[in-house]
């Protein structure tokens, strides 16, 4: 078994913890001993699909207060949220999560690990509002000082089961294509316990080969993300904070470490 080397990390909220991964990862953490915490607009419903020993808190990401409680008290956070393609949701959702969480958590440093997606620095596409979106909140979370890593899954349910191999990488490779669920989740929770991963922005792909063992060197082999630099180690250069719109500018002036520009 994967030696684990974070043992101060117990009480996590998972953001987006009744979706796909949201609940395997909560499970995982369960297994593993944590104390895993949801906040979901629909506690009984949530309550309902999620194990027993998951907390769940009351309340939405557009619910300042009740995302307070969500955090209070936490000693991580994983966000693995996403609106539903095609909602037009995704200023909301896939980016908004990310400022309400640093707005909530108000410079109380835990660890947080955010699951974005591959395919956020292509240009074009049917879906490059959503990247967008996406790209914009891992920018966000590079900026500030907390503790993360930024997990990008490849393509759901496009690959085989038979794969048993997880393959991380880096530069935004979308023509690795296909992951596995369970091991998107098992990424960001061994992202989450392992300090290796920490500052890292990686790619997850289900592949031949064995199982993946050693995450602390797995993740201590990928290029660590350049301090100050809003993309990650090998993506291609992203827009100018000028270039963004006017609530991104707010809250990169909001939540960056260091100031960006002098104009921004």
């Amino acid at each position: 078994m994967t030696r684990l080397t974070r043992p101060s990390i117990n009480r996590v909220l998972v953001i987006g913890g009744t979706g796909s991964i949201g609940r395997l990862v909560a499970a995982r953490l369960l297994e593993l001993g944590r104390l895993p915490r949801v906040l979901s607009r629909d506690p009984d419903r949530a309550r309902r699909s999620l194990p027993d020993g998951v907390e769940v808190v009351a309340g939405e990401l557009a619910d300042q207060p009740a995302v307070r409680v969500a955090v209070a008290g936490v000693d991580a956070v994983v966000m693995t949220h996403g609106a539903p393609y095609g909602s037009g949701d995704y200023a909301a959702v896939d980016y908004g999560a990310v400022p309400a969480v640093l707005d909530a958590l108000d410079g109380h440093r835990v660890p947080v690990v955010l699951m974005s997606s591959i395919g956020v620095t292509a240009a074009g596409g049917q879906s490059r509002e959503l990247l967008e979106w996406k790209r914009r909140g891992e920018r966000l979370l590079r900026a500030g000082e907390l503790p993360y890593t930024i997990v990008r899954p490849g393509w759901f349910d496009a690959g085989s089961t038979s794969h048993q191999a997880v393959d991380l990488r880096q530069g935004d490779q979308i023509e690795y294509g296909p992951v596995r669920r369970d091991h998107v989740a098992e990424t960001i929770v061994q992202a989450l316990l392992t300090p290796s991963a920490t500052g890292r922005t990686v790619e997850v792909f289900s592949a031949d080969g064995p199982a993946l063992v050693d995450w602390p060197t797995a993740f201590q082999a990928a290029e660590a993300d350049r301090p100050g630099d809003l993309d990650g180690a090998r993506d291609r250069p992203g827009p100018r904070p000028q270039a963004e719109p006017e609530r991104v500018r707010a809250d990169l002036r909001r939540h960056a470490h260091t100031p960006l520009t002098p104009d921004i």
